[in-house]
């Protein structure tokens, strides 16, 4: 009797694979054959599951952001507005082993995304939905009364990414405050908060 396969842990083991090899070789050092060895799989089950390099790649990065959004609102928990958009801000900061390894993904594939026109496609897709719960965030914010008088949510939005990004390439690539980058990155996030405060 053929073994039954849960297609989406299956495939989650693969981008999980994926972005191992991200992580090791760079984007464009990563071949589906790279991949396929790290997954201890055929090419042909990972062209089954995942289809060619091209979309395996974006679904890598899709993945990616998805659980980096997944894993704010685990710790944000039952958190609302400014509590909600700091837990969002440290859980895409890398602060620890499992953030830093997502941030070094999202790294690769930023570089990346200058050459591939479906993985650039793929992350702007993904900043507009994290831009939506951010938003959400705001808006509880403002509903409970905690944002300061003028507060422009895109602007804030656009400080937000540009923060995670900025911080996360010279943490990543630069070495920067590699000593205390935790306590460092938390202070960061604190107040980028604090400064939105009434």
């Amino acid at each position: 009797m053929p073994k039954v396969v849960d297609r989406e842990q299956r495939q989650a083991e693969l981008l999980a694979a994926t972005w191992r090899v991200v992580r090791a070789r760079g984007v464009e050092g990563t071949t589906t054959r790279a991949i396929a060895d790290e997954a201890g799989c055929s090419l042909s089950v990972l062209a089954h599951f995942l289809g060619g390099k091209d979309d395996i790649l974006v679904a890598a990065q899709k993945a990616v952001y998805e659980r980096i959004v997944e894993r704010a609102f685990r710790i944000g928990g039952d958190l609302f507005g400014l509590e909600a958009l700091r837990a969002a801000l440290e859980s895409v900061l890398p602060i620890d082993e499992e953030r830093a390894a997502d941030a070094h993904v999202n790294v690769a594939f930023a570089g990346a995304a200058l050459s591939h026109p479906r993985l650039a496609d793929s992350r702007r897709t993904s900043h507009q939905e994290i831009r939506v719960h951010l938003r959400n965030c705001l808006e509880e914010a403002r509903e409970l009364g905690e944002l300061r008088a003028g507060v422009d949510d895109e602007a804030v939005i656009d400080d937000f990414i540009i923060l995670v990004e900025g911080s996360t390439l010279l943490s990543l690539v630069d070495g920067w405050a590699e000593e205390g980058r935790a306590e460092r990155l938390s202070r960061l996030a604190n107040q980028f908060v604090d400064q939105l405060r009434g």
